[in-house]
């Protein structure tokens, strides 16, 4: 392809990702009816709060909205609740949806200062176009007990809260809060943990939330307990979805307006099933898909320029796996990392020599501790197959693609980071003036990429050659010892093989811990309860099969354009870095 329509290509794709963006704000402000700001803002510690404002136009001082405080949940951004607030915020309400503390754009680390709650309470009350008499709360998950902070401290600062998949803890609180609404999905993975019942069937014979609705006999989803004007209302709402969907969920999103719409005064009577949101869903995911179109044009495009055409070649002669042997390290590379998931993601993910002030974020950790634990028993397997048998056939390292000259390696490394440098830009930019994220949506844990604070940048360095480790080896293991009919298929079936092999044992482990979880039963999978456990670390692993087909396409792609496994790899490990780093959650302190 001409050097002229690559780079058009990737143009393209640039400005289709800038224009998505702000579709996808022009319906997060409802079309102009509703501004929403970047804000920042201090608690009583000094603390620095990140948040995004919604403000629908009828707003003024002269007629104060009433306002709803959103908070997302563990190891989230502000991000994962424009959904609801842009529900919100349409139906008049205004939203302050806030970076927790260690979070986002947000100083300090996970559920320090009472997590930010009781700063952004404070703030929103602040606000003259805001009905001090007239708030809301509304938390996901962790940001069920930030808000739960914000209203123990505050208590005559708000009139009503929702805990989006969470609950009151400990439940002997609950008499102090003020109409609570609990929802806990029908498939929540923490189910047996918070609410003490084996199934989702079994959640309104929960003891904890009989406890918090101070009743003895089951609860009925959709009714409300005591009175509202009194304070003492409580409702349980149990939607068929589970604990991550809860912020992407048409039925989650219509229970939060449905309870506001009975405990507030104010709002728009607009229907509960009237959403715009998934048209923004759709936007943001098409935004990401062009972002990621852009990586493989304009590296293509790179590759014909006279800077980095010496990187161009031909693929080595492949002497890897043929036939049967071909079939069995494919088995083995799909069965891999989740057989190794659990172990490396709950217990050697959270040990606390990882958790250092050069690697201050736990989520990145685990996935850190994890992917080189796979990548180490990939090497040691490869070196046994090496002498076992492929040694035999004549293979050499030169027959991976793994030129170890300096040069090539410093002209890859910067060839990946001017493939990606345009992307981030761009992304920085739109994060900016369209308060959205490069999002794909669908998934119950959507992936999302967002710009890094300075703070995180410093990081993405800390964590770049434990990663650089597992996608070296995973390049290694495709380009010389698993390439599908020994290199010879086409570029578009090799990325749909590689595609498979990486995420088909993936996918199977998912179904095999969801599926019992949708259909009422126990869950399959256990491990001692520490850090999250088995839930917390399966919906981390929601986003594990499409991050690991992107990656493969990549190294593939790259490899098939240039012979050499430096390029894709570096690409690869630039970009997840980017993605964890950006995304993750300190659990050390840290400035924004």
């Amino acid at each position: 392809m001409q050097k002229s329509k690559i780079g058009m290509y990737a143009a393209a794709s640039l400005l289709l990702a800038i224009l998505f963006s702000f579709l996808a704000y022009l319906v997060i402000s409802d079309f102009g009816y509703v501004t929403v700001n970047d804000v920042r803002f201090y608690g009583p510690n000094g603390e620095m709060i990140s948040a995004h404002l919604y403000v629908p136009a009828d707003a003024t001082p002269q007629k104060p909205a009433p306002g709803i405080l959103a908070i997302h949940g563990y190891n989230n951004q502000k991000d994962y609740m424009t959904n609801t607030a842009l529900e919100l915020a349409r139906r008049g309400y205004v939203v302050l949806s806030i970076d927790m503390t260690g979070h986002g754009f947000s100083e300090g680390n996970v559920g320090a200062f009472s997590y930010g709650a009781v700063a952004g309470l404070n703030y929103l009350r602040s606000l003259a176009y805001v009905d001090k008499n007239n708030i809301g709360l509304v938390g996901m998950s962790m940001g069920g007990w930030a808000i739960q902070s914000a209203a123990l401290a505050v208590p005559d600062g708000y009139k009503a809260m929702f805990y989006m998949d969470s609950y009151v803890l400990p439940p002997t609180l609950a008499p102090r809060l003020k109409n609570v609404a609990i929802q806990m999905a029908f498939a929540d993975e923490f189910t047996p943990f918070w609410l003490q019942v084996p199934t989702g069937k079994d959640i309104p014979k929960s003891p904890v939330l009989k406890q918090i609705f101070n009743v003895t006999e089951d609860i009925i989803p959709g009714k409300v307990y005591g009175d509202i004007s009194k304070g003492t209302a409580r409702i349980l709402y149990e939607p068929y979805i589970d604990h991550a969907a809860s912020t992407d969920d048409p039925t989650s999103i219509g229970n939060v307006i449905e309870w506001f719409s009975m405990t507030l005064q104010g709002g728009k009577k607009i229907p509960r099933n009237d959403l715009i949101f998934p048209l923004k869903q759709l936007f943001t995911s098409l935004a990401f898909l062009s972002a990621m179109f852009f990586i493989f044009s304009f590296g293509g495009y790179l590759l014909e320029t006279e800077t980095f055409k010496e990187l161009k070649g031909t693929p080595p002669e492949y002497k890897g796996f043929t036939g049967y042997s071909y079939w069995i390290a494919a088995f083995i590379t799909t069965a891999l990392p989740p057989l190794l998931f659990l172990p490396t993601f709950i217990e050697w993910g959270m040990n606390p020599m990882l958790l250092t002030i050069f690697t201050p974020q736990a989520p990145t950790n685990r996935y850190m501790a994890w992917q080189d634990t796979v990548a180490l028993v990939t090497v040691v397997l490869l070196a046994t197959f090496y002498y076992a048998s492929l040694r035999k056939k004549g293979f050499t390292l030169q027959h991976t693609g793994l030129d170890l000259s300096l040069k090539t390696v410093a002209k890859s490394f910067l060839f990946a980071a001017l493939t990606l440098l345009p992307l981030y830009i761009t992304l920085t930019y739109c994060y900016a003036l369209f308060r959205t994220p490069f999002t794909l949506a669908g998934l119950p844990e959507p992936v999302v990429l967002r710009p890094m604070s300075t703070i995180r940048f410093t990081f993405a360095f800390t964590y770049f050659l434990p990663f650089l480790f597992y996608y070296l080896v995973t390049g290694v293991l495709f380009a010389g010892f698993m390439r599908y009919k020994e290199g010879k298929a086409s570029l578009t079936m090799e990325l749909l093989i590689n595609s498979l092999i990486v995420s088909l044992g993936s996918i199977i482990f998912l179904l095999y811990y969801y599926v019992p979880l949708y259909i009422g039963m126990p869950q399959t999978l256990s491990w001692t309860y520490v850090y999250g456990g088995v839930p917390l670390a399966m919906i981390y692993y929601i986003v594990v099969p499409v991050v690991s087909i992107l990656t493969i396409c990549i190294l593939t792609y790259f490899y098939r354009k240039t012979g050499k496994v430096w390029p894709g790899v570096f690409i690869a490990t630039m970009l997840i870095v980017w993605y964890h780093v950006a995304f993750a959650a300190f659990h050390i302190p840290m400035p924004p």
